[in-house]
């Protein structure tokens, strides 16, 4: 959620534009599905397509670095090298001396603003379209006997999805994702192949090195680096995850955490995703300061807060999806970083998930969309609070020779070429149906009548990230070393992104909700509906805290850093806590009505 800048993040390679012509992404001819990558693996209709897609990964892991198409190119548009991609520099050209300083963001990226969902989608189509050329030429090599079902597999292959909020996700990441090896069937038969889906390794060295003891070729006695930095990725070395001192990866660490964080985290996110219609709303983490609104002050369904900043009452698509990087990478591992996340393989899945999820939420609210606002981050080609709409250039992405794509030429994932199976299967119903179907995909839990939820407001830039600010419930005594498996956790609110800009009297803000009501069952904290005349302070609007939880003794809130470390709230940018309940609806028991809305109180920073 915000920038983490650090003088150790500047270029150490530029950039030329490819001998062979401009990179020009063109839609498919023909509409086939991104598949769940589980299906593609398991299911013997789809595996030859699995297998050109791990190929094809490995191919376009071999080609030169310096070539625009190669995998080293695409995974550096994200954030590092800051440098331009195919001579793609716009009207404002990141400079790595001024403009880091000010806070903007040097990589071609959008977060923290509304082209967020739709700037990521040219992104998945550039690395799809690189990896079904490359799966159309091992297709052809195929023995006669098999040739023409790979080369049908790669007509048809596009991209798939890993669904990280499935609740088959809480037994850990697929093992195709973290086994060194794995088998395929290859043009020369069935063989054991290393595995391109678990790292990729650096032909030059990423970022600057570190202090002593803080960089990989210190191994096996590898100090975890400190939060203020990007770590250091020396030429030859590979990606990671929750690396140890070895500079191994720990996907014990990381798969336990996808046992906790899936049904507390990523499950009631996508759940509270789909109950918001509002695109600004749905689109990102970011609000803005009082004076520089960029997030309508409305708070429809219940008593206003004190202080309201932000949402109506749920979490947006990036907020979810920051949590995914921390969850996957843990420290000094590259997806927990927004310069280098790009270059783990595990990226590319992630995100196309994202991307299914806003094909699917389009689907939902067909009739909501971008509307003009700002970018309150900057890229590589736009300063720092440009005004970005649905006509504004998604660079580096180009349409052809002149133009750029832009999000209204990606609103229509068909006209694109593609589409995903659960969208497919409601096409041309009641959006309404596709709703209830996800929904129901989603619900973190048994239904209790009515959910309970705490929004954090915090201010960007008071603490460098990346870092997550976890809530118990009842737990005074609660710190960094206290467990996640706890009966008191709650959930976290993820920090994935945190810069602070220079700009005057403009504070930039994240908003973040946690789904308390599983804790609450458990602990058994009164769930009723209140008695306004024995519940409720007429005067405030609020309700006593005796009849549920006292706000500002019973919602314990504890950011930490990644490196385990805790800090206050306050130095976090915690600003205020809300506490809130919706009732889900008699009918449609997977939906909340925002009219059923109660508040409980605000605690502040």
């Amino acid at each position: 959620m915000g920038l983490s800048h650090s003088s150790s993040y500047h270029s150490s390679h530029v950039r030329s534009v490819t001998e062979s012509g401009p990179v020009i992404i063109e839609p498919y001819s023909t509409v086939y599905p991104r598949l769940d990558v589980l299906d593609m693996y398991n299911d013997e209709k789809y595996r030859p397509q699995f297998d050109l897609l791990v190929q094809s990964y490995q191919a376009i892991f071999d080609r030169p670095y310096e070539d625009m198409r190669s995998f080293y190119q695409i995974a550096g548009i994200h954030g590092l090298p800051y440098s331009a991609y195919d001579g793609v520099k716009g009207d404002h050209e990141y400079h790595n001396d001024t403009d880091w300083a000010q806070g903007r963001w040097g990589g071609y990226c959008h977060h923290g603003d509304v082209l967020f969902p739709p700037w990521h989608r040219p992104y998945m189509m550039l690395i799809e379209s690189q990896l079904i050329s490359e799966a159309k030429k091992i297709a052809s090599q195929y023995p006669d006997n098999e040739k023409e079902k790979y080369v049908d597999a790669a007509n048809q292959l596009r991209h798939p999805y890993w669904d990280w909020a499935d609740l088959k996700a809480m037994n850990g990441v697929p093992e195709f994702f973290t086994s060194l090896e794995i088998e395929l069937n290859t043009p020369k038969g069935k063989k054991n192949v290393t595995n391109p889906l678990k790292r990729y390794h650096l032909p030059v060295s990423l970022s600057y090195p570190l202090p002593d003891g803080q960089n990989p070729n210190d191994a096996p006695n590898y100090t975890l680096p400190s939060m203020d930095f990007n770590p250091y990725t020396p030429a030859g070395y590979p990606t990671v995850r929750h690396p140890n001192s070895k500079y191994e990866d720990q996907d014990n660490i990381m798969n336990q955490n996808f046992s906790v964080y899936v049904p507390t985290v990523f499950r009631p996110g996508f759940y509270q995703m789909f109950h918001i219609e509002n695109f600004l709303h749905f689109s990102n983490h970011a609000v803005r300061g009082s004076n520089d609104t960029e997030m309508e002050d409305t708070n429809p369904g219940h008593p206003n807060p004190l202080v309201f900043v932000g949402y109506a009452h749920f979490a947006s698509i990036e907020t979810t999806h920051d949590g995914f990087h921390l969850v996957s990478g843990g420290l000094a591992g590259h997806l927990s970083y927004p310069d280098i996340t790009g270059f783990d393989p595990l990226f590319f899945f992630h995100h196309c998930n994202v991307d299914r999820m806003f094909a699917l939420w389009q689907g939902v609210f067909p009739n909501s969309w971008i509307p003009e606002s700002v970018g309150i981050n900057g890229t590589y080609t736009d300063v720092l609070y440009s005004k970005v709409n649905e006509n504004t250039a998604l660079t580096p992405f180009r349409k052809s020779t002149t133009d750029f794509w832009t999000s209204k030429d990606v609103r229509d994932v068909e006209k694109l070429g593609y589409t995903y199976p659960d969208l497919a299967k409601f096409k041309g119903q009641d959006p309404k149906n596709l709703q209830a179907y996800l929904l129901e995909l989603y619900k973190p839990d048994p239904h209790y009548g009515r959910r309970f939820y705490v929004k954090l407001t915090i201010e960007a830039g008071k603490l460098v990230g990346p870092y997550s600010i976890r809530v118990f419930i009842d737990l005074p005594s609660a710190n960094a070393e206290t467990p996640v498996t706890s009966p008191h956790f709650a959930g976290f609110v993820a920090m994935w992104r945190n810069n602070a800009h220079t700009k005057v009297n403009s504070t930039t803000y994240v908003t973040g909700t946690v789904d308390i009501t599983d804790c609450m069952v458990k602990l058994g904290i009164r769930m009723q509906k209140h008695d306004y005349v024995q519940d409720v302070n007429a005067t405030t609007g609020e309700v006593k805290p005796t009849s549920i939880f006292d706000v500002n003794h019973d919602i314990n809130i504890v950011p930490v850093l990644l490196d385990g470390k805790s800090v206050g709230p306050k130095d976090a940018g915690v600003t205020t806590i809300e506490a809130f309940s919706f009732e889900h609806d008699k009918v449609n028991q997977n939906f909340l009505v925002e009219s059923t809305g109660e508040f409980y109180g605000t605690k502040k920073f």
